[in-house]
């Protein structure tokens, strides 16, 4: 792993990792204040929405922590940051296209967006040429 993003980076990883799941088990348990949720979150569809993200972060997450034990699996870590990166930008889209800018929701997608992107950006990088 470090040879791949060293140890900030392992650290970011991590991070977004534990994020997704704080951030479902805080959904699941229904613990987000209503003051704070995005645009339309009443909406059954929005709210299906919202869920169907479910997979892909876990799935983020179960890749991330996999792809980082001891130097680092490449193909997991690719994994990882694709659906970390996808996630984000998705989020984005929908409120873009909704017309929802809050930068409480905003900012954290951002954030997936780019990390993801930065850390595909490195794997790559790091392979001989």
């Amino acid at each position: 792993m470090g040879h791949y993003f060293g140890r900030t980076g392992k650290t970011v990883l991590l991070t977004i990792d534990f994020g997704f799941i704080f951030y479902w088990l805080l959904i699941a348990l229904n613990l987000i204040p209503h003051e704070w949720v995005f645009q339309n979150y009443d909406d059954p569809n929005v709210r299906a929405w919202n869920w169907s993200f479910l997979p892909l972060d876990i799935a983020a997450s179960i890749t991330g922590f996999m792809g980082i034990k001891g130097k680092g699996n490449l193909a997991l870590l690719v994994i990882s940051s694709t659906l970390t990166m996808v996630a984000g930008g998705m989020a984005l889209a929908f409120w873009g296209i909704q017309g929802f800018f809050n930068l409480g929701w905003w900012l954290p997608n951002l954030f997936l967006f780019v990390a993801g992107l930065i850390f595909l950006v490195r794997l790559v990088n790091s392979q001989p040429k």
